[in-house]
């Protein structure tokens, strides 16, 4: 029997991702939604002073290249949340309507940070600037390095375990 072929562009560089096929993935994933309010929050629009609303939120969001005709699937990202806000200008009355979008990828641990860091990258390359990412994870060992290299990072904590 022969190997199963790569379906995306990041399977065909390498990367595999086994932490989908592990069911702790789908609990930290549902509970991810269900308190998304919170991480948007505490991450990219905490220092947002105006009110937003997120729009839409999205499981297993396909991360595409076009170009033409040309179309390529380069992965999936676990969470998209569509954000509506508001930006001000020089601290006037001032606005403009602005849609951002969050990209949420979930970890139940991170074994290799460059691993990390690369699919990451290689979803910034295929979108804007509207985009921030999110990594969530119970294993906050390289917090510090995400935030140097331009991620947030919100660590999943285990709602069933007292401490």
């Amino acid at each position: 029997m022969g190997q199963i072929k790569a379906k995306t562009h990041l399977e065909k560089l390498g990367f595999s991702d086994g932490d989908k096929k592990d069911s702790k993935h789908d609990v930290i994933q549902k509970w991810v939604h269900e308190n998304i309010e919170a991480i948007i929050s505490e991450t990219f629009m905490a220092n947002n002073p105006y009110p937003y609303t997120i729009k839409s939120v999205h499981w297993e969001y396909p991360v595409n290249h076009i170009s033409g005709s040309y179309k390529m699937l380069v992965g999936y990202v676990d969470i998209v949340a569509h954000i509506k806000c508001k930006i001000y200008f020089n601290d006037t009355k001032e606005y403009e309507d602005s849609e951002k979008y969050a990209f949420i990828e979930v970890k139940t641990q991170i074994p290799s940070l460059g691993e990390l860091i690369r699919q990451m990258r290689a979803y910034q390359n295929y979108n804007d600037k509207r985009t921030s990412y999110i990594i969530v994870s119970p294993d906050d060992r390289h917090v510090e390095t995400l935030k140097s290299q331009g991620f947030y990072f919100y660590k999943y904590k285990d709602p069933t375990q007292l401490f």
